[in-house]
């Protein structure tokens, strides 16, 4: 027996001893007598484990009134049940949060927070979580004020009172001095 990509076992028992979830895959069987070509069967082993979580950015900047995507990876088997919290009250979608998970693999996991139009009281720490049947885990990310506002996810957004009037203010006085300008 043979896991796909690997090496070679000859036998009719395939041991493996304290099996690890980096033994899971695709192994196959191949029967040969010398007298035809064989034949080929494949097991799939699953192995399960508890959930390992992992943030890209464990520390997050935005400005006031300005959306941010908070995001972790979670790889974990079964797949898990993923829950954001802050203040360690768990969070749901709404006007100021939109949690979407998104399964990569069988045992692959994404999951983003965003959130929205952000106010003072949303800055903070904020905690992944995952459960499955054989454990759980967390990790924090942190959300904290900046005076300017990081791009993406805030590029093109004008949230705050006025913006539009200010941006319209200040594209016709520079034009204003543009046609200044070209009068000299």
């Amino acid at each position: 027996m043979v896991k796909a990509n690997s090496a070679t076992f000859v036998g009719n028992i395939l041991r493996i001893k304290s099996v690890k979830k980096e033994d899971r895959g695709t192994y196959y069987c191949v029967a040969d007598n010398g007298v035809s070509k064989g034949d080929r069967r494949n097991v799939n082993l699953e192995v399960e484990f508890a959930p390992v979580i992992t943030v890209p950015r464990p520390r997050l900047g935005q400005a006031l009134q300005y959306d941010m995507d908070l995001e972790c990876h979670i790889e974990a088997y079964p797949p898990p049940a993923i829950v954001w919290l802050k203040d360690d009250i768990q969070l749901s979608n709404n006007q100021h949060y939109s949690i979407s998970h998104f399964a990569t693999a069988d045992e692959y996991s994404d999951s983003t927070l965003r959130v929205i139009t952000i106010e003072k009281r949303q800055y903070g720490d904020y905690v992944c979580k995952a459960v499955n049947k054989l454990g759980e885990a967390d990790a924090r990310v942190n959300l904290f004020e900046t005076p300017i506002p990081v791009c993406p996810p805030a590029c093109g957004q004008a949230y705050f009172d006025g913006a539009e009037h200010l941006a319209g203010t200040l594209f016709a006085t520079i034009g204003f001095l543009a046609a200044l300008l070209y009068i000299r």
